[in-house]
């Protein structure tokens, strides 16, 4: 009866920061501006008359989804904004070139306002850089911005913001953008700020409203962050009440053996990588590479395992379940506010392709890594395992394959979200006691992230 009681309350919670949260929204609405080439935008409009009119352009891998909590704070302060995805990236229908997001950017400037203030984030401040050396902007606004080097940067006034922990390279090419762009370029360094710091923390994008002319006063990031932060907590108390749990059955496990064979299964991955991509017709940016090496890592694990795994059709259709929940409920639900989910005619074919790839190695892990006999053992392997992943696709892309070496600036960000995965294939794993079943969960939410996070070329 408790179990009932929470999940209803888990439930009650989800729903009031749910509604809590889209009431702190500006009025918006969405589109798509039938440009070459053609660009999905977000409109929001103040509650006044417009102080001004703002483009918000996001960053490689990420999409409109990672600057709304920017642009609301915009709109809050009296601007009109128009935050638009990039081609390659969420809802665009094309595949990604930095000549073509050039294009967008100019295209969709022609069809707001030439004098619209410029805001951009990694990429998206790069690119306005790169557009800076041959127009004028009235305004721009430059959030970690991608290194690009400009002989000029024409613009009335120009904010850079970079944070003490942000990516060497951006720290050492601001000095140079500043002297280019005196006197009229500002910048900031945020204390203990990371590359998303300027764009998700609330203090910060109020001083940017601030400092482009806007009223600080009105804007309302910080209870908006803490109403998603309750939505996705109570999500997850949700998740874990319906799928209660029981002892793992656990075995006694070579550790040592296993993290050699996992090492040596990546370092053969990132040779057979050398000579071929398996997946490279996946078509995205950098990322089919990663792709192909979860899918090389795996079949050569399995290989050396040699194990039969039954098939228990029940134990599968709940996980199937689960990752459905994941996926719609704290996805959609609470992760849209913040990140890509949806899944657009161009991306859903790679979906089922992603989740066959990862199959092998999640499977791997649930055989040989859940079942470890002590719990922070079963964290540690985890965690070194995902470390071994990471530190051979760094090697790989640096020194193999230089061709994906972009990947490097979302590694740990994958691993983060493959740690965050164990976790919640844990619950699954303690409901079912099905290695196959929490792989398959595991892999479908895996699949469906890296569909709809991933950009297209």
């Amino acid at each position: 009866m408790s179990r009932l009681w929470l999940a209803v309350a888990s439930a009650a919670v989800f729903l009031l920061a749910w509604t809590q949260s889209y009431a702190l929204e500006p009025r918006r609405e969405s589109g798509i501006f039938q440009i070459d080439p053609p660009t999905p935008y977000i409109h929001y409009l103040p509650s006044s008359t417009p102080r001004g009119r703002v483009l918000v352009v996001h960053g490689l891998d990420v999409s409109k989804e990672i600057m709304q909590s920017t642009s609301a704070a915009l709109a809050d302060g009296g601007f009109e904004v128009y935050n638009i995805d990039l081609p390659g990236h969420g809802n665009s229908p094309v595949g990604f070139q930095a000549l073509l997001a050039e294009q967008a950017i100019q295209n969709v400037l022609a069809q707001i306002g030439e004098d619209s203030i410029v805001l951009g984030h990694s990429l998206g401040g790069g690119l306005l850089l790169d557009l800076s050396a041959t127009r004028h902007f009235s305004t721009m606004v430059l959030l970690a911005p991608a290194p690009t080097f400009v002989p000029k940067i024409h613009a009335d006034r120009a904010l850079i913001v970079t944070g003490t922990f942000d990516i060497p390279k951006i720290r050492t090419s601001v000095p140079f953008l500043a002297d280019v762009g005196a006197p009229n370029v500002e910048w900031w360094c945020l204390p203990w700020g990371g590359h998303g710091t300027p764009i998700l923390s609330p203090v910060h994008i109020r001083h940017v409203v601030e400092w482009v002319g806007g009223d600080g006063q009105n804007v309302r990031s910080s209870a908006r962050l803490i109403w998603i932060s309750v939505m996705f907590i109570a999500g997850v108390a949700l998740g874990a009440t319906l799928m209660p749990g029981r002892e793992l059955k656990t075995q006694p496990l070579q550790i040592p053996a296993t993290l050699v064979r996992y090492a040596a299964a990546c370092g053969v991955a990132i040779l057979i990588l050398k000579i071929v991509v398996p997946l490279a017709w996946l078509r995205l940016f950098t990322t089919d590479y990663l792709v192909s090496l979860l899918l090389t890592a795996g079949i050569l694990l399995w290989v050396q395992e040699r194990r039969s795994l039954q098939i228990d059709p029940i134990a599968i259709l709940k996980a199937i379940g689960a990752a459905a929940f994941v996926i719609f409920v704290l996805g959609f639900g609470a992760g849209s506010q913040v990140l890509h989910m949806a899944l657009s005619d161009g991306r859903w074919w790679r979906f089922p392709c992603i989740v066959v790839a990862g199959l092998p190695l999640l499977t791997f892990d649930e055989v040989m890594i859940r079942r470890i006999d002590a719990q922070w053992k079963r964290l540690a392997v985890a965690i070194i395992t995902r470390a071994v992943l990471w530190a051979f696709i760094v090697t790989g892309v640096l020194l193999l394959n230089r061709a994906d070496a972009s990947l490097i600036l979302i590694a740990h960000f994958i691993v983060l979200f493959w740690i965050l995965l164990w976790f919640a294939a844990g619950i699954v794993y303690r409901h079912t006691q099905d290695p196959l079943a929490t792989a398959i969960f595991a892999a479908i939410v895996q699949g469906w992230a890296f569909a709809a996070w991933f950009v297209t070329i």
